[in-house]
């Protein structure tokens, strides 16, 4: 097997495991995970579905490297392992700079706005990762559907972060007014 679709199973692996560490925690603190969408619920849910499923093409790609009719070049496929690595490496050190409030959605209990760690650079580290591993999919399964799907989750995301502003904004007020003047959005 190629050592691009090693690297790349091994980071959907590390991800899955961080995943799985952070629900067993949630559910033993009794924490929800899931709050309330940001969007409509049918596009906020397309937007995750179209999303994950890109994801789940590329680690299918890098599993089974005969199952696409289109191959990639090897250098193509080390840009893709190197940004589907470094995406996941900046969700992995945002779940721990977010700690406890971590949600998908919006939380239905009192949180602080998190400004240190990556959060220092960016002000949504997870969705930048995400997108990260949605461009890396693109160009190691640079299929159509694939294509579509990955952009499609990345617009509806992007609508998802800017109604999770309007909520810090409400919520925070002059603290988010400051923290989102020093930081941009992505990077």
């Amino acid at each position: 097997m190629p050592l691009p679709n090693l690297v790349i199973i091994l980071t959907f692996t590390i991800l899955g495991i961080a995943m799985m560490i952070n629900g067993a925690r949630y559910r033993d603190k009794g924490i929800r995970f899931w709050g309330k969408p940001t969007i409509e619920n049918n596009l906020f849910l397309s937007g995750k579905i179209s999303l994950f499923t890109s994801w789940a093409l590329l680690l299918m790609k890098a599993i089974l490297p005969e199952w696409d009719w289109n191959p990639v070049s090897e250098n193509l496929a080390w840009i893709a392992a190197s940004l589907n690595f470094v995406g996941t490496l900046i969700m992995l050190i945002a779940f721990v700079n977010l700690g406890s409030s971590l949600r998908v959605g919006l939380p239905e209990t009192p949180t602080t706005l998190q400004t240190k760690g990556v959060y220092r650079i960016s002000r949504n580290p997870i969705y930048l990762g995400v997108f990260l591993i949605c461009i890396a999919s693109c160009l190691f399964f640079p299929n159509p559907i694939n294509i579509v799907l990955a952009l499609y989750g990345m617009f509806m995301h992007n609508r998802i972060i800017l109604g999770e502003e309007k909520f810090l904004s409400d919520r925070f007020g002059k603290e988010w007014e400051g923290y989102s003047s020093r930081v941009r959005r992505y990077i």
